[in-house]
């Protein structure tokens, strides 16, 4: 305990005064510490907890489990972050087959979740036998966490971690749903080209244990995905300096709330999924007592049956997203309040009479405008959990808003069957049949349970819209009396009531529309700051300042000769990105981050899939090379930021049915 006080206080102050709930507690004969269990009416280990242990230990040191993430090419994409990085798994995939892959755990292993302390017997051994950089553990039983302080020497364990870099991250009595959340705090910290790169060790084998390995394994795309890359930041700032005279910026101030009477209006999020068709007439029969919000493409299939939303909200930054809206007549959706986030398309702001824009997350737009809207004694709200898809930004702004009875219906997050994948009144139909707009026939799918029981396919993106909508549901419930239900056929969605459209009963009393319109302006909003109107990207954006740090990205690799040094140098590249986060020069982390994150996780699956060392090291180094070649290109493109407005193209308008 005196250990931690010096080390962890955090640790020594939630166990100080610690009183654990079982506590059949003894010595084995061999001096080992063991605990009876009276529930499972055994002790928790064998007579020999050390040896057993051990034997533990060597089985996976000889068969490690790790996280997995495939590497898949896009020849159509045409951004240059993606051009290098096909050029990177190019170099992944032609080593992969000449060379031999290790099989047993490396002696560096760049990170580790331990799931399952027990008394730190198991701990012991692996610390001994390899040198684990980044180590998670998560112990759910508080009680073997402080047996462990009896059982083993902590010292020499957090000796280790107090060096070069080396983490020790505890994770104690964290409930299943909240698992990730903590985890990603961390794990942001160490460095999210870790992720797809994480040796996993189960400890022992319990329900509770059970639950919350599933939990985060379910959950891994919130680690692996939405890195975001150079190109799309370039978009978002030229997007959003040119659209910025246009908007009405979200303010964070916890001081300001709505009327109770308005959180209390039933609130109808629409996706276009294909359980939205069941719900269409319920929608006109409430239409006067509830408010709307639209998502995305399913605007176009509300105009279809004759419903017009209160609100429509768009995520996507590319000019597809606004090629739709020009299937409506002008002036049609003026009195619709426009909700996005200030990387949209500058284009988007004249179909709306009145539009609010908040932040995305990560965004070099966003920094720059938090930046000067901070110089005016104001703060930018960011929109959390806003992505990858509309759904997920409209249950933000409820969030934002402050709405406590919400009501999902066509965000199925998945299909059963993958002619049936939209709603039939979407423009992804004609006549019933789909129109060459978008096809889902060989889309790559999970099986995830349904709202309703049964089996729903999902794609990785739905699957990572779910994910994050349960993230930010969790979090609604803890802060506030939320009811919330899911009224789709689709994909369950934890923190989501299910409930069948026959079963809705809305009581409420019609509402002025304009009256809640005029608060959240007046509650929510303010107008852009003036020092960033009409200042050019290439002009926020510092190239100077972006060359030093593209400097420092491509120096100290000379002479590597271990992987550890690699894992070292990547994490150092890292280390000095995420520091800056709390400078003036956050912008460059924004910009750098994600196709540094990407690139640095490529090095690694080269580094890590070739068993000789030597030869591991020398094609690594080829895939640090091409990222060299993109860091090169980056100034010129910073200079042409300016050019970086989505241009789009007429796929959308050829083929869709609006």
């Amino acid at each position: 305990m005196n250990l931690f006080a010096a080390v962890m206080p955090h640790i020594y102050d939630e166990f100080k005064d610690f009183k654990p709930t079982n506590r059949a507690v003894y010595l084995e004969a061999c001096g080992d510490l063991n605990l009876y269990d009276s529930a499972l009416k055994t002790s928790l280990f064998s007579d020999t907890p050390k040896e057993n242990a051990i034997k533990k230990v060597n089985a996976f040191l000889k068969k490690p489990f790790k996280t997995h993430l495939d590497l898949a090419q896009n020849q159509a994409h045409p951004s240059r972050h993606v051009q290098y990085g096909n050029r990177m798994i190019d170099v992944f995939y032609r080593e992969k087959e000449e060379h031999k892959r290790p099989v047993s755990l490396p002696k560096f292993v760049p990170a580790m979740v331990l799931f399952g302390l027990e008394f730190g017997y198991q701990l012991e051994q692996l610390v001994s036998l390899r040198d684990i950089k980044h180590l998670y553990i998560y112990e759910r039983d508080l009680d073997y966490f402080y047996y462990s302080l009896f059982a083993i020497d902590w010292q020499p364990i957090l000796e280790h971690f107090n060096r070069d870099g080396h983490t020790i991250n505890f994770l104690l009595g964290v409930p299943p749903k909240d698992i990730t959340d903590k985890y990603l705090v961390q794990l942001e910290e160490n460095g999210f080209f870790l992720a797809p790169e994480t040796y996993l060790y189960r400890g022992y084998k319990s329900p509770a244990l059970e639950e919350s390995f599933e939990e985060f394994r379910l959950s891994y795309p919130r680690q692996a995905m939405g890195w975001g890359f150079f190109d799309d930041a370039l978009i978002g700032v030229a997007q959003g300096l040119k659209a910025l005279p246009k908007m009405d910026l979200c303010l964070f101030d916890l001081n300001k709330k709505l009327p109770r009477w308005q959180q209390e209006i039933p609130v109808f999020i629409l996706g276009n999924g294909p359980s939205l068709d069941n719900g269409i007439e319920l929608l006109k029969e409430v239409r006067d007592k509830v408010i709307v919000i639209s998502c995305g493409s399913t605007i176009n299939t509300l105009r279809k049956v004759g419903i017009k939303p209160d609100f429509h909200v768009d995520v996507e930054r590319m000019r597809q997203t606004v090629d739709k809206l020009t299937f409506f007549d002008e002036g049609e959706l003026s009195d619709v309040v426009g909700l996005t986030v200030d990387v949209m398309h500058p284009d988007f702001y004249q179909y709306f009479d009145r539009t609010m824009t908040g932040g995305k997350p990560g965004e070099a737009i966003v920094t720059l405008i938090g930046t000067a809207l901070a110089s005016e004694g104001k703060s930018y709200m960011q929109m959390n959990h806003s992505a990858p898809f509309v759904a997920n930004l409209a249950l933000s702004y409820c969030d934002y808003f402050g709405f406590k009875n919400l009501y999902f219906l066509g965000v199925d997050n998945g299909y059963l069957s993958h002619e049936n994948h939209h709603s039939k009144h979407s423009g992804y139909y004609k006549d019933g049949k789909e129109n060459g707009f978008q096809s889902f026939a060989l889309e790559k799918t999970i099986p995830v349970p349904g709202n309703f029981g049964g089996t729903v396919y999902s794609t990785n993106y739905m699957h990572m819209s779910r994910i994050q909508l349960e993230a930010l549901l969790n979090r609604m419930h803890k802060v506030k009396r939320l009811n919330c239900y899911n009224l789709s056929n689709g994909a369950k969605i934890d923190g989501a009531e299910p409930l069948a459209i026959d079963d809705v009963m809305i009581f409420d009393e019609p509402f002025n529309k304009e009256v809640l319109i005029e608060t959240l302006y007046k509650t929510f909003t303010c107008k852009p700051p003036a020092s960033l109107l009409d200042v050019a990207p290439e002009t926020a954006l510092k190239v100077n300042e972006f060359m030093d740090t593209a400097l420092m990205l491509k120096s100290g690799w000379k002479n590597l000769e271990s992987r550890e040094q690699v894992v070292q140098l990547l994490w150092q590249y890292h280390r000095t990105l995420y520091l800056m986060k709390a400078t003036k020069a956050r912008y460059l982390y924004d910009l750098l981050k994600g196709s540094f994150t990407s690139s640095a996780f490529l090095i690694l699956s080269v580094l890590y899939q070739i068993e000789n060392e030597n030869v591991a090291i020398e094609k690594s180094k080829e895939v640090f090379d091409i990222w060299c070649e993109f860091l090169d290109e980056m100034p010129e493109m910073l200079k042409q930021a300016s050019d970086f407005i989505d241009k789009g193209d007429d796929h959308l308008i050829r083929n869709y049915n609006g």
